[in-house]
């Protein structure tokens, strides 16, 4: 299966982010998030609220690192992901860290989530592609 999502042009333009919209599902509680395509950052990260939010019980710490520091982060489980209307992964790790508050989004969409597909980008269309593996 082959999907293309578009992705929010203003933030593209303003910062050079591809940002989309994920609903993110666990044990019957749901947020849809805008959040940044990040094909370097290993997890679905979202802030601490959210984490709560959704009532994701930690695993155990991981170690990241990040562009300024190292640290260790409270990896957990949600029960689906979603991104567009068919674009969907179960069972997908997250992690909570504090994100920075001018962030043009709610979380960063990292390999977690991405390794499910092959994804691609087309910057004159203003679309995301992914295609199921």
């Amino acid at each position: 299966m082959r999907v293309s999502i578009p992705f929010d042009q203003r933030v593209f333009r303003d910062f050079r982010l591809f940002v989309v919209a994920a609903l993110i599902e666990n044990q019957g509680r749901s947020l849809y998030l805008p959040v940044i395509i990040d094909s370097g950052a290993s997890y679905l990260t979202v802030r601490p609220d959210v984490f709560e939010q959704l009532g994701v019980a930690p695993i155990r710490e991981t170690p990241l690192v990040t562009a300024s520091e190292r640290a260790v982060a409270p990896l957990g489980r949600v029960d689906r992901v979603t991104v567009g209307d068919r674009c969907l992964a179960v069972n997908v790790e997250m992690i909570s860290i504090p994100l920075p508050e001018d962030l043009p989004a709610e979380g960063l969409l990292g390999a977690s989530f991405l390794r499910h597909f092959l994804v691609s980008m087309d910057y004159e269309k203003g679309k995301l592609v992914f295609t199921t593996r």
